[in-house]
């Protein structure tokens, strides 16, 4: 009888750091938890084990093993347990449960110093919750904090990822415009670099509610607090007709970008060449992104005919845009399984999808182009 043989712990944990540090995400959770479960993993080992999880789509397990993480920085190191505070109360809060958000908002206020960036992330969320609990004295309080933190020394944007998530996206977009506006202005005058990055949302939401004028403007002010507003922008031209235009921008964006600030841009660029039937540039751009563009590899996929594979890169993008409360992209994304199950046969599941994007769609109050082009 043959034994398997059990991979050392050791082995484990080197594959793992170095599918971490290739941005192989699958990889790294598989060996993460492989090697867990043979003996412990380090703080810092754990700690990318729930970042891996978080970009593959698993948010549950991703918090739950942050907290692990905070319980054990707490105990031999406060100040990384209160940076860990922060990122534990963003995970909540984008996970749509303004309370827990809020409870580690708190315990993060008790322990974090009053400057540096993890302060002034800190104080944006809280800036964020006042937005969504209508409290118009704390959003007050917290728009001065971040005005001292601006005046005291030369700091960055906030970082806070995905801000029409943590602005509840299951929403309808009306009541998303209404509360990114609300943002915009308080931090315009508080922190001018972050309010470039809600301007830029708040055009998003224009874009997809048809409301160009507005979009357009939105974006203009982004631009002119710093903010690079593509791929917004181009996708805005190219859904009024400029489409060379359009591409031509969204290429020269790309070209001046590294590639940390490439990821958001590259998205646009797979939307732009599937509507201009140019696969070989989506393609070539969708081998560009991580592992959490299932979603527009799937798309490419059936573009190609490859019916099925595509099913199974769109079945994964929709849990994951689910998980994270993502309306708009699970909505085009079942569009796009429309079309692969069609493609398939399955008409009746093809009639399904629609009649979920369509409603999706309504609820939003966002106005469905025709086809699944750039928008």
């Amino acid at each position: 009888m043959l034994t398997a043989r059990t991979q050392p712990h050791t082995d484990l944990v080197i594959q793992a750091r170095d599918a971490y540090r290739l941005g192989d995400w699958e990889t790294a959770y598989a060996a993460f938890c492989r090697a867990g479960a043979i003996g412990p993993l380090t703080v810092d080992d754990q700690d990318a084990m729930a970042t891996a999880a978080w970009r593959l789509g698993h948010d549950r397990e991703a918090v739950r093993i942050a907290e692990l993480v905070h319980a054990r920085l707490a105990r031999t190191d406060p100040n990384a347990a209160a940076v860990k505070s922060v990122d534990l109360a963003q995970a909540w809060l984008l996970r749509g449960d303004v309370n827990m958000g809020r409870n580690w908002l708190s315990r993060a206020r008790r322990l974090l110093p009053g400057d540096g960036p993890a302060a002034g992330r800190l104080t944006y969320l809280e800036a964020v919750v006042a937005v969504l609990t209508e409290d118009a004295d704390a959003l007050a309080d917290r728009a001065a904090a971040l005005r001292e933190l601006a005046d005291r020394a030369d700091e960055s944007a906030p970082a806070a990822p995905n801000l029409l998530a943590l602005l509840s996206a299951d929403d309808d977009h009306r009541q998303l415009e209404n509360r990114l506006l609300a943002l915009s202005r308080v931090l315009e005058e508080a922190h001018p670099r972050a309010a470039g990055e809600t301007y830029y949302q708040l055009g998003e939401i224009r874009r997809l509610r048809g409301d160009s004028e507005g979009a357009a403007a939105a974006y203009a002010r982004a631009r002119q607090l710093q903010t690079e507003p593509q791929p917004g922008e181009a996708l805005l031209r190219f859904a009024v007709g400029d489409r060379e235009g359009a591409w031509a921008d969204l290429l020269a964006t790309l070209n001046t970008l590294d590639r940390r600030r490439r990821a958001r841009v590259l998205r646009g660029a797979v939307e732009i060449a599937l509507a201009r039937d140019d696969l070989a540039a989506a393609e070539r751009y969708c081998d560009e992104m991580d592992a959490g563009a299932e979603d527009w590899r799937g798309a490419v996929l059936v573009r190609r005919g490859r019916h099925a594979e595509a099913l199974t890169a769109l079945q994964a993008a929709l849990q994951r845009h689910r998980a994270r409360r993502s309306a708009y992209e699970a909505a085009r994304v079942y569009g796009w399984m429309a079309a692969a199950h069609r493609g398939v046969g399955a008409h009746h599941l093809a009639t399904a999808d629609e009649a979920a994007a369509a409603e999706i769609y309504r609820r939003l109050g966002i106005q469905v182009a025709s086809g699944h082009g750039a928008r």
